[in-house]
């Protein structure tokens, strides 16, 4: 149930993320990749609370040991997340909408399980 919860939760912030990528690249005419930073570093935040609040349910005073962690993992995510975009969009043509879908995807249950057991992990 976590885990579909956190797929619910993602989807927020992935169609957020979608409109980002869509409005600084198709409408402000950045490149692809600049627009994916841009579009991480804007719903991160939004991502660990949601995440956070929603998700997990963890206690409010455990925000400053999970926001390190949530952003080492996000961050680690972030770097898979330009290097398959490059790869789908550059190399292979795919459109860069099409290749955000297809990052999020891959990328979903690996940071499901980490952030499961390590960013908002409860030491008893």
């Amino acid at each position: 149930m976590k885990f579909v919860t956190y797929t619910l939760v993602g989807g927020v912030c992935f169609t957020l993320n979608l409109v980002a990528l869509w409005l600084l690249t198709s409408v402000l005419g950045l490149h692809y990749l600049l627009s994916t930073m841009i579009a991480f570093f804007m719903l991160t935040p939004l991502g660990f609370w949601l995440q956070k609040l929603v998700t997990f349910r963890t206690p409010r005073a455990r925000a400053p040991v999970e926001w390190p962690r949530y952003f080492a993992t996000m961050g680690t995510s972030f770097a898979a997340n330009i290097a398959l975009m490059y790869i789908l969009v550059s190399l292979l043509g795919l459109w860069y909408l099409a290749a955000s879908v297809v990052v999020s995807v891959v990328l979903l249950v690996s940071n499901f399980l980490v952030n499961d057991r390590w960013s908002f992990a409860l030491r008893r």
